[in-house]
């Protein structure tokens, strides 16, 4: 059995972290990468609702299993060690099972960042969803920033913007390469003000008021790709 343990972040009543793990040691990482992502994204707990976020890290494959296919109505890919669920539930195995899902279990805190990110992201947004490109490959950059993003094969932005095409593609590296492109020639807070932005406007419209013109921004980025890949 889990033990639920309340934690209320910051001195507020209006945000409430609940962390359901037996480990005292992981609590203690859940914690310090939600504080991280709330200062990053300048995220105001008072203003922004609902006001409780839940964190499960399970200690059973099968259970993990369960709960995926119950949110879902499928298992998840072989690969898959966490989710973010609706009503701001994480999900994520415990680190020591990480290798049998083919994970080495140092991606646990990465994976718990991502899952994280999608969250607040969520939040901020609601009730709007965001392009499949901009939210998972902000999630990937922020988890995995500092390690080598490869891009083999380079797919239009345009394609990648709903769940069913990017189920075809899956292009989690290219869009994650490409936000690390943005932070290098516009800085991270630039990046977070175009999701705040995307809040009350269209996406492309949102990016050209921060970045410029998106087509420029993907024709730069497609030489940046061609330098990186040595072509």
């Amino acid at each position: 059995m889990l033990i639920a343990i309340i934690v209320i972040v910051q001195h507020t009543d209006k945000m409430t972290l609940i962390v359901n793990v037996k480990d005292s040691e992981l609590k203690a990482v859940v914690l310090s990468k939600f504080d991280f992502l709330l200062k990053l994204f300048n995220f105001d707990p008072n203003c922004i609702a609902p006001n409780k976020i839940e964190v499960n890290i399970l200690d059973s494959i099968d259970k993990f299993l369960e709960v995926y296919k119950r949110e879902y109505n499928h298992t998840p890919p072989e690969y898959v060690v966490g989710f973010a669920a609706s009503n701001g539930r994480v999900f994520v195995l415990h680190k020591e099972l990480f290798e049998k899902r083919g994970h080495p279990n140092t991606e646990f805190e990465n994976v718990l960042v991502h899952e994280l990110c999608h969250i607040l992201i969520r939040r901020i947004l609601d009730p709007k969803h965001t392009f499949r490109w901009i939210e998972e490959g902000l999630c990937q950059y922020i988890a995995f920033k500092g390690t080598e993003f490869k891009v083999k094969k380079f797919v239009s932005f345009r394609e990648l913007e709903s769940r069913e095409d990017w189920e075809k593609n899956q292009a989690y590296q290219q869009s994650a390469k490409f936000f690390e492109f943005l932070d290098k020639e516009f800085g991270m807070n630039k990046i977070i003000s175009f999701i705040k932005k995307i809040k009350l406007m269209e996406e492309y419209k949102a990016f050209k008021e921060v970045f410029g013109e998106f087509e420029l921004i993907q024709e730069e980025f497609i030489k940046f790709l061609k330098v990186a890949n040595g072509n």
